[in-house]
């Protein structure tokens, strides 16, 4: 019982951050897009390279999965998915130092 239970809360934080993920990649090209008519309303002034944009998705999608398997590891005592929560949080600094890294060189 206890391995099936594990294996729902990792199922579910996988596919809360997969939603994530494409939520924003669903919404940030609407977001960056110039406007069409005048007068329109845009939220952004400067888009952002896709390339960027996607690295940049993935690292918070990372962060987002990362946040959600630590507070169920919190809920339930169990020790193994706060670890691994704590792990992917650190893996998305580590993706958004890298698109900092690409933005700064002009690669992005």
């Amino acid at each position: 019982m206890n391995h099936q239970l594990r294996h729902l809360r990792q199922l579910i934080a996988t596919f809360i951050g997969v939603a994530f993920s494409l939520l924003v990649l669903i919404a940030t090209p609407a977001l960056s897009a110039p406007a069409q008519a005048s007068g329109a309303f845009t939220l952004s002034t400067s888009p952002l390279p896709m390339a960027a944009t996607a690295g940049r998705v993935k690292a918070g999608a990372k962060d987002f999965e990362g946040k959600t398997q630590e507070s169920i590891g919190n809920v339930t005592g169990n020790q193994g998915d706060r670890l691994a929560g704590k792990a992917k949080q650190a893996e998305a600094k580590v993706r958004n130092a890298v698109e900092d890294v690409k933005d700064k060189a002009g690669m992005g």
